[in-house]
């Protein structure tokens, strides 16, 4: 009987007998460390939530942030145009006192609105002085008894801040003829008023008295941000009262007549109107009618340099309820330059 040799099967395959020690058990399976998968999910949840806090941030706080800024520039940039109105003001009537203005005043004014920093970039303003490239422009012409009065357009002159806000609404403000306006697209406003009074003098007639200031010096702009500062000095004012205004049969100028050229027509207007309806004057679309004391008109100008509409406002008074006519002109010097730049 033939013997059979048994060899145990240490590894390798089935009919190896080579007697090699090869270990043939069945290793287990790879798994995760639950220690990484807890600390990548936790790193991606910190930047999903960081991710949306910032969008949250860009999209919600920081606008509500810049229009505050914008609002807060153009309230202080009000103030500080008011403030220049007022130096004007005060040396016109030092120079109608006096005679003559020694002191030069400084108004600071603000460019531009603060920015937000690695969130939104400042915003900035555009500050010119105007006196060869302003419409701003008036003039008169009347009747007296001794002659005919043309005074024509040699006084003007514009100081004004543009704002291009991006979050508040977008302003210009404007120092014109002593007046104090603000522009934005919906429509135009006088916030400080112009030196035109209408004083009742009795029996029907009116004392009027307008006030010119011609802004002299070289035409300026600055663009950017910061604060940059006008310096204004009174070099004149003359005072002239006429009376006997007459309305002659067949004269060039039957009116007391105030042409006033400008780029604000709306609120010039408006300035006009509320100024004589409040004294008491009656307004009239013309003189057809016997009850009317005053028309206004306005004029739409060729504007040739510049986007704007350029108007010519008129005021027309019927010269039998003046009973006279004071006009003021001042002559004020603008600098905007600073000492010891080059």
């Amino acid at each position: 009987m033939l013997k059979q040799n048994f060899f145990p099967i240490c590894g390798g395959t089935h009919g190896n007998r080579t007697g090699a020690n090869t270990d043939s058990r069945i290793r287990p399976r790879k798994q995760w460390d639950d220690d990484g998968v807890a600390s990548t999910v936790g790193t991606i949840m910190a930047m999903m939530v960081f991710l949306a806090f910032l969008s949250m941030f860009t999209s919600q706080y920081v606008p509500v942030w810049m229009e505050e800024n914008e609002a807060s520039h153009m309230a202080l940039a009000y103030g500080q145009f008011a403030s220049l109105k007022q130096a004007v003001d005060m040396q016109i009537l030092a120079g109608t006192i006096q005679g003559t203005s020694p002191v030069q005043m400084f108004s600071p004014v603000r460019l531009g609105a603060d920015g937000i920093p690695m969130f939104a970039s400042p915003t900035p303003g555009y500050l010119s002085v105007q006196r060869a490239a302003s419409y701003d422009n008036v003039s008169f012409s009347f009747n007296t008894s001794a002659s005919v009065m043309d005074i024509p357009s040699n006084t003007g002159g514009t100081i004004k801040l543009r704002a291009p806000n991006r979050y508040y609404i977008e302003q210009e403000l404007a120092y014109e003829n002593d007046a104090l306006i603000i522009k934005q697209p919906d429509g135009q406003y006088m916030k400080a008023t112009s030196q035109f009074v209408v004083t009742p003098t009795g029996g029907g007639l009116y004392h009027i008295s307008y006030g010119q200031v011609d802004l002299r010096g070289d035409d300026t702009d600055y663009i950017g941000y910061g604060t940059r500062g006008v310096s204004t000095a009174m070099k004149s004012t003359t005072t002239t009262t006429y009376t006997n205004i007459t309305n002659t049969s067949g004269a060039m100028y039957p009116f007391l007549c105030i042409s006033h050229t400008t780029l604000y027509e709306r609120a010039w207007n408006a300035s006009f109107n509320q100024t004589l309806s409040g004294a008491g004057l009656a307004w009239g679309p013309d003189f057809s009618n016997s009850n009317t004391d005053y028309v206004l008109t306005s004029t739409l100008r060729s504007n040739p340099s510049s986007l704007d509409k350029l108007w010519e406002v008129k005021v027309l008074i019927r010269p039998d309820i003046v009973s006279s006519f004071s006009l003021t002109i001042a002559y004020i010097e603008i600098s905007t330059s600073e000492l010891g730049a080059e």
